[in-house]
């Protein structure tokens, strides 16, 4: 989170405002070729830890050698796909963008479908360091890259200053990660990719398996990307940078959530197979819900306090607009990442179609909805209506699909949850107020921004301490508390 917020506003400044909207653009066309790769890596996790929990070497091995297949036919697919869409931004496009942008559009999905290639080679390693629970060592990678990518682009970009040379950075650290957790595989963990025996009704259920997965990140997609190229195409970069600003805000806020829950692939494995498995099942969706959702509700109602002050000094003038793309996303998506352990659950069971189906036929209907508003109101039109589908989606249809057709306790977890939330949005009306107050008689600048944002994560975290924890989360801070002082 910390990088991304310091990233973009350097990298607007770095390249400029219409640059970073094309790199924004190509970037949500390029998302959807990597769909496929998402899709194989949680089908290769599932079915590994699965085959891990059993003991079962020869099912590790051949899921590991399956997977290594497909991914040869994806990439020459993703190859093929990325020519098209070169030629299909020049038609599409030719309106909307200058002749330098369509040019640069093609370089910038050459390289990134490159990208992809390489991706795609690291699925199996990751689901394999996924499966043997070594997240340390793969939380460590993944952010070394994180920090080292803006660091080498801002100096990069001093010379180049284009996306074109930041997705050329990408790349070749994407290659480094994928060195490095490849040997870490193979050497440490004894990754073995080597077909035992013809194993079809594994190749079968890896298929059906993904397909589910496939149509719920073809929604996640659309949700995310789609906006963009409609309003590149009414609008041009221009104001696909002020939507992406706000976007950005969004997927920094996603990991929140999704960290806690990203982990729980193994365990949730172990649990399915108990007995009374949706008891445990239920209980652990509540308690991770409930840990998920203090960062997220202190980023949440931080940003609807401060928002409009971070956004001006952020991104700089001309983005205020951004600020109620924000808010109007992730207000309804929170639930939606408060819930993400959902997703593990659900793909562990092979209950993962039916959610995929539903977000998909979603999506699409959202897309119409987009249309209409994004013409008539531009960026905040479009938030509006990603916001309403998600509201209806994650917040109602998916939580009645977690109770009637997978069993959990959904009253169970809005019992809990509510619980937490409730004293929660009084303070934040409270700052709403307060804030007003204090910037009718100040000029905002990073200091007074930051003091203010300092002094309500302690109020924050000292009030949800008094009336939302429960005993278990007082005994966690406790303990926390605890090892800090060295006792």
């Amino acid at each position: 989170m910390v990088v991304g917020l310091i990233y973009v506003p350097l990298l607007l400044g770095g390249i400029g405002r219409a640059e970073y909207g094309l790199y924004q653009f190509i970037g949500s066309i390029i998302a959807y070729i990597t769909i496929v790769n998402t899709t194989l890596g949680a089908g290769v996790t599932r079915f590994y830890c699965k085959y891990l929990a059993e003991g079962d070497e020869d099912g590790m091995a051949n899921t590991l050698a399956i997977a290594r297949k497909a991914i040869m036919f994806i990439s020459v697919g993703a190859v093929v796909v990325g020519v098209v869409c070169m030629v299909l931004v020049r038609i599409v496009y030719v309106n909307s963008f200058t002749a330098w942008e369509l040019d640069e559009s093609c370089l910038l999905l050459a390289v990134l479908v490159l990208n992809l290639i390489v991706t795609m080679s690291n699925t199996l390693s990751a689901a394999v360091i996924t499966a043997h629970e070594e997240f340390v060592f793969l939380k460590t990678t993944q952010l070394a890259i994180i920090v080292a990518q803006p660091l080498v682009v801002l100096a990069v970009i001093q010379f180049v200053p284009n996306a074109f040379a930041v997705c050329v950075v990408q790349l070749v650290l994407n290659f480094a990660l994928r060195m490095v957790q490849h040997t870490y595989a193979r050497k440490k963990l004894g990754m073995d990719t080597k077909l035992r025996y013809l194993d079809e009704q594994l190749q079968r259920d890896l298929l059906r398996f993904s397909g589910g997965i496939v149509m719920g990140v073809v929604a996640d997609e659309i949700f995310w990307r789609t906006d963009q190229l409609i309003l590149g195409y009414y609008y041009g970069t221009q104001t696909v940078a002020v939507y992406a600003v706000g976007a950005q805000i969004c997927l920094t806020y996603m990991p929140l959530g999704q960290a806690v829950a990203s982990v729980f692939m193994p365990k949730v494995s172990r649990l399915a197979a108990l007995s009374d498995y949706l008891h445990e099942l239920s209980l652990l969706f509540a308690k991770v819900a409930r840990l998920s959702a203090y960062p997220l509700l202190l980023v949440l109602t931080g940003f609807i306090i401060f928002g409009q002050d971070f956004i001006r000094l952020w991104a700089g003038e001309g983005f205020e607009e951004a600020y109620w793309v924000a808010v109007i996303i992730m207000v309804p998506f929170t639930v939606d990442i408060m819930q993400s352990i959902g997703i593990v659950i659900l793909q562990v069971l092979d209950k993962y179609a039916f959610r995929g189906k539903m977000y998909l036929v979603a999506a699409i209907v959202n897309v119409g909805i987009t249309i209409v508003l994004a013409r008539q109101f531009g960026c905040v039109g479009a938030a509006a209506a990603t916001g309403l589908t998600l509201f209806v989606v994650s917040d109602i249809l998916v939580n009645f699909y977690y109770s009637r057709s997978v069993g959990l306790d959904m009253v169970h977890f809005w019992k809990q949850s509510l619980r937490l939330i409730a004293p929660i949005v009084p303070l934040c009306i409270v700052g709403v107020f307060a804030w007003q107050l204090v910037t009718a008689q100040l000029q905002v600048g990073w200091g007074v921004l930051v003091a203010a944002i300092l002094i309500y994560t302690a109020l924050f975290g000292a009030f949800a301490y008094v009336a939302s924890a429960n005993g278990y989360e007082r005994s966690l801070v406790k303990s926390a508390a605890g090892k800090v002082r060295g006792n």
